[in-house]
């Protein structure tokens, strides 16, 4: 083995194994051209592209010993799988751009049953046999600018590429040190040979996407969100439609949460029926917010996909075209399948049950530690008011307004959300680390798993020093302080974040990235010159791009909502304005992360999805968790049983009216649910009539 990695030996180039291998291979009408020839200014090796197809994923080898060895060997088997490849030389980078030809796109969309329109307006798994009946994307509403390939979107191209790259696998006879099922690529990654391996923004997609913003529009409609689909991908595109749904329900909510707190303000005699009745509409618009989105995710896949989300057959075709490969980082026994015979990876039961029991017991130490942090931050508040009431006005330093009242007075709150960041940024490490731990086999049950213990320290985190005050101390005027405090501040510092700190982060990385081009623009000259050939001008673009932050995905942008969900949820009797500001919050929100992912980060990776997964059963958590909570601050809290259940009774007797009352809710929440949810009717009526129109063509062909 050399320096690089490589075994210096005889045999094959490590080509991809499985049904991607026979992506090499030629497809009778389409591939006649598409062979052989020239890979870009690096020579040749991989198919001719023609014009670059709007997919393009670009690789970043840094210059070290060996390196033109290992590129030229990485070079080889990416294009023995069908894949296009330019080579750009830099002083300190070689770029490898990686493009898949129209043949390549149209054998793996094929292999993964892509749903595609087809000329008779329906969409249905995509066949290669078929190819004539498919209807050209730029024809499509939710296509987004012109393209080469225009059977394919944006986000389907980088999708299908990405596909053919994760099963380019290091061959064990070239390639040493292989971890699990991981690509050619992720290994070169892993060993330091690659720097960044990332698709490329498209520039005239992202400005049809920000364009559809306006001061008299400041939400995405139906084709906005549909852009975003055929650009970023079906789970992005998910996120957002959800976001604007929710912010969208949240007018109305915060519209009466306002009144509510007004009419409290003016009519404090009715405080406790007026919150009961906040209670039982908090309890009435959560139900119908978490129905009718499912109702608007079922309308989303049936016009992106025409899936029926609830069918059993509709959603078997799903299952068999989403073809979840196992975690790069699952790890297990070899073993012969007993029924097919092939080579699965196993991991034995008895184990997995071992490591999700320590899991279990780390997660419980963990809650028992961050209840006992957020209980002493609220004792430290009331020591501090003790302070100030006795010792400050005796102490000359502290006897001004400015020290005791400003500063002192406000430090408990920042002890109280440094203590909430430590534990969010703990317990946010520790999750991960355990449920990778777990070793679960696919992506989509450790982001199940993840989601689980995630919320199970939020809810705990957020909520648990907000319990102490309402239902120990029992202190209401401090609970609806507390929640206004907090959530005004995260309020600010959410903007700050999520806007002016990332554009100012941006500039500066993109003033740095453009002071190291401007500095190598003599060496790159020289270069090219010395190599006979004109610089190639997507290095720009490339290294540009480069400099942009990595794209987090939106697991973190859910996480923020069902934080803010928990908040005018299950407090919201104590802090009814709460969902007025949640409302003004997320119009800037659904802007920013807009702006964010078109602007600021890298492109990320598309991601099939037909519902927002693990996220929804955390939201209707909460759904359920806020009817118990609402009611008890307005039984014990407020000791104001006797205003909604009647007077005359023992506090016994109040607190068991109360308990009646929540089961009612219950019953409620329930019955709406099960009348709210369900397939919408105009979606059955258009699955009846496909299935007419079929028939009808089957009895007359």
């Amino acid at each position: 083995m050399d320096g690089s990695g490589l075994r210096r030996r005889g045999g094959g180039d490590g080509g991809p194994p499985g049904s991607v291998a026979a992506a090499a291979a030629s497809v009778d009408e389409l591939a006649a051209g598409g062979g052989g020839g020239g890979g870009g200014s690096g020579g040749g090796g991989g198919p001719v592209c023609g014009p670059r197809s709007v997919g393009t994923v670009a690789v970043l080898f840094v210059k070290a010993a060996h390196q033109v060895e290992l590129v030229a060997t990485v070079r080889r088997v990416i294009s023995a799988a069908g894949v296009g490849v330019e080579v750009s030389d830099r002083p300190d980078l070689t770029i490898l751009l990686l493009t898949a030809p129209l043949p390549l796109l149209i054998r793996t969309a094929d292999e993964l049953a892509l749903r595609k329109r087809d000329l008779r307006g329906e969409v249905r798994s995509f066949s290669a046999d078929s190819l004539g009946e498919f209807v050209l994307e730029e024809d499509n509403p939710s296509a987004v600018g012109p393209r080469s390939d225009a059977l394919f979107t944006p986000a389907e191209q980088i999708l299908l590429l990405e596909y053919v790259l994760d099963k380019v696998r290091p061959d064990a006879a070239r390639f040493d040190d292989i971890h699990g099922n991981e690509s050619l690529l992720e290994w070169c990654q892993r060993q330091g040979y690659v720097r960044d391996v990332y698709p490329l923004h498209e520039g005239d997609a992202v400005s049809a996407i920000m364009n559809s913003f306006s001061r008299t529009s400041p939400l995405l409609d139906y084709e906005a969100l549909s852009r975003m689909q055929a650009y970023f991908g079906d789970k992005v595109a998910l996120y957002f439609s959800f976001l604007t749904f929710y912010t969208k329900s949240l007018a109305l909510f915060g519209v009466v949460g306002g009144l509510v707190s007004v009419g409290v303000t003016l009519l404090p005699q009715r405080a406790a029926q007026l919150q009961f009745a906040f209670t039982i509409f908090t309890v009435l618009w959560s139900v119908a917010l978490l129905s009718n989105w499912k109702r608007r995710n079922v309308e989303i896949m049936y016009l992106w996909k025409k899936l029926v989300l609830g069918d059993a057959a509709d959603e078997a075709i799903a299952s068999a075209s989403r073809k979840e490969d196992y975690r790069k980082q699952f790890f297990g026994e070899l073993v012969n399948h007993r029924i097919t015979g092939e080579k699965i990876m196993v991991y034995p039961g008895r184990l997995h049950a071992a490591r999700f029991a320590v899991s279990a017991l780390v997660v419980t130490i963990l809650l028992g530690i961050s209840a006992r942090v957020m209980v002493w931050s609220l004792h430290f508040e009331d020591t501090m008011q003790v302070w100030r009431e006795t010792v400050a006005p005796t102490m000359a330093w502290s006897r001004s307004y400015v020290v005791k009242d400003l500063i002192m007075g406000q430090m408990p709150l920042v002890v109280y959300l440094g203590c909430l960041n430590l534990l969010d940024r703990v317990n946010g490490f520790v999750a991960h680390k355990l449920t990778d731990f777990e070793n679960h086999k696919y992506a989509s049950t450790y982001e199940n798993a993840l989601v689980a213990k995630l919320v199970a320290f939020q809810f705990l985190n957020m909520n648990m020093a907000y319990l102490f005050v309402a239902f120990v101390r029992r202190d209401f005027v401090r609970l609806h302080a507390s929640l206004r405090s907090v959530m005004l501040i995260e309020l600010v510092t959410g903007n700050i974040k999520e806007t002016v700190l990332p554009v100012y982060m941006a500039s500066r990385k993109k003033a740095a990235a453009v002071a190291a081009r401007d500095a190598a623009t003599k060496a790159r000259e020289e270069a090219a010159a010395a190599a006979a050939s004109p610089l190639p001008p997507e290095n720009d673009v490339v290294l540009t791009q480069a400099a942009l932050s990595p794209d987090e995905g939106v697991f973190g942008d859910y996480f923020e909502l069902v934080r803010q969900f928990s908040y005018i949820s299950l407090f919201a009797s104590a802090f009814p304005v709460g969902a007025t500001v949640a409302a003004l919050n997320n119009l800037g929100e659904l802007y920013a992360d807009t702006f964010k992912l078109c602007r600021l980060t890298r492109r990320p990776s598309p991601a099939r999805a037909l519902t927002i997964g693990a996220w929804m059963r955390a939201f209707e958590f909460i759904s359920v968790a806020s009817i118990a909570t609402n009611l008890a601050i307005i039984a014990v809290t407020r000791d104001a049983a006797s205003s909604v259940v009647g007077g005359g009774r023992s506090k016994t007797e109040e607190y068991f009216a109360m308990v009646l009352v929540e089961h009612l809710l219950l019953l409620v929440r329930y019955v709406a649910g099960s009348v709210l949810e369900g397939c919408p009717r105009w979606v059955r009526d258009a699955r009846a009539k496909e299935q007419y129109q079929r028939t009808k063509r089957e009895n007359s062909g």
